[in-house]
């Protein structure tokens, strides 16, 4: 009954041409028609006995638009099954401004995934990158501690210098008017931080616990806050005390701060997290090396409309992660050509993925094992409290959304996996400290 033709548009571009019978859009017609005449109160006409020339006289492009309808829902998916296409974002419907009087036609412009014709994956050259923990690494995560762990011993007499902690109170004024968000009570502020207005702490070095005084800065011209950007303001402040910093001397005060029974102790649990944190990364840099094998084999080409529609999910999540690292996306940022250059490229990368890693999945037969997604809710779950992990198995185990999103990463793991284990690998080795400056890089 119904019949489509498809005409190749562009690369991975269809138009599908969908003709039915004018029988079928009769019958449709016929069926609306009466719809209305059961529904329709018109003068002088009891319900239900309206003649159906009078219905089409006061109704008929509404019947026909009803028809119209009606035949699309019923007739689309049949017409995309029909043309043999696999629609990557939602097809383009239109219709012709008149219909022959045979037929009912409409079209669809179909934009589909690329077809992959999988390479020899055992014929792929990438490196296997080994991730480890050294020395330098251990030394670098004790700096580290050494620099934060620090304890403030209140000093009744001390004049405040840089490095100690004061507690203040404070209220802000612009001219004699006291501004909102401008007081504070039994604020902590370590001098030298530079949490403060330019200016503010170098004017609180030499003070005393019960000194006050009055604090005089320009908020700067950028100001977050645009009542206050730019002008003179003074702080009425009190200093309740002032804190000496005291910091570990050595490895065992060290531990001590740090409720470790002794440096031993607090050694080795710096070395399991940096050899779990050593894991990760070999992993992660593994299948970026893999991953990047697999993108220079295969040069895909999509339609426009799938990478636009990518970019927007993709320039949603970056816009996400930049809230959740207390950052705003500016109008200017979402609009900046470098920046929307980089979101195509991650788009264009992304959906060279997806469609290379089910061809992985499909041409391996790669599935995962009921033991294998359990074992992957139990890896999910050691994130939280041990007295919580239960509960939240559970949670994901009744969530279709989660179980789904779980189960998609965990198969494009495995295909990573019969990747990694069929191509040509080089072993590399590189120490965690290495790798984390390989990453800054990237980042900045």
């Amino acid at each position: 009954m119904i019949q489509t033709e498809v005409k190749k548009l562009g690369d991975n571009e269809h138009e599908v041409e969908v003709r039915l019978p004018k029988s079928e859009y009769d019958r449709v017609y016929t069926e609306e028609k009466s719809k209305l005449i059961s529904q329709v109160k018109l003068p002088g006409f009891r319900p239900g006995k309206t003649p159906g020339h009078v219905i089409e006289t006061q109704f008929g492009p509404k019947i026909h638009e009803d028809t119209v309808s009606q035949l699309l829902q019923q007739h689309y998916v049949a017409a995309i099954e029909s043309s043999k296409l696999i629609p990557a974002i939602q097809p383009e419907l239109s219709l012709p401004k008149v219909q022959p009087d045979d037929a009912f036609l409409f079209t669809l412009k179909v934009s589909s995934w690329p077809e992959v014709t999988l390479t020899d994956v055992g014929e792929l050259s990438f490196d296997e990158i080994e991730v480890t923990v050294d020395d330098e690494d251990i030394a670098a995560v004790l700096e580290r501690l050494y620099k934060s762990q620090v304890s403030y011993e209140i000093k009744e007499e001390r004049a405040a210098e840089k490095g100690d902690q004061l507690h203040l109170d404070f209220e802000g004024f612009i001219g004699d008017e006291a501004f909102d968000g401008g007081k504070g009570e039994d604020v902590a502020l370590v001098l030298g931080e530079g949490r403060f207005i330019p200016g503010f702490e170098e004017q609180l070095i030499g003070k005393k616990a019960g000194e006050t005084c009055t604090v005089e800065i320009s908020f700067p011209e950028d100001y977050q806050a645009p009542n206050l950007a730019g002008k003179a303001a003074r702080f009425e402040t009190t200093v309740k005390s002032v804190g000496e910093a005291t910091k570990a001397q050595d490895d065992e005060s060290l531990a001590k701060l740090l409720n470790f029974d002794d440096a031993n102790a607090l050694m080795e649990d710096i070395r399991q997290g940096l050899e779990k944190e050593a894991t990760q990364a070999s992993k992660g840099a593994t299948r970026e090396s893999a991953l990047d094998a697999l993108i220079e084999a295969h040069e895909l080409t999509f339609p426009e409309g799938l990478i636009v529609e990518d970019m927007k999910a993709t320039a949603s999540r970056v816009v996400q992660n930049m809230k959740q690292q207390g950052m705003d996306a500016t109008e200017d940022m979402l609009n900046d050509e470098a920046f929307k250059a980089e979101v195509r490229v991650r788009s264009i990368r992304g959906l060279n993925l997806s469609a290379v890693l089910q061809a992985v999945r499909k041409d391996f037969d790669i599935l995962l094992t009921a033991e294998e997604i359990d074992a992957g809710v139990d890896e999910v779950v050691t994130a939280y409290p041990e007295h919580m992990r239960d509960d939240y198995a559970k949670y994901i185990r009744d969530n279709e959304e989660q179980m789904a999103a779980l189960k998609d990463r965990m198969l494009e793991q495995k295909c990573i996996d019969h990747v990694v284990s069929k191509g040509k690998v080089t072993k590399v080795t590189q120490t965690l400290a290495a790798w984390q400056k390989e990453q800054d890089k990237v980042i900045s």
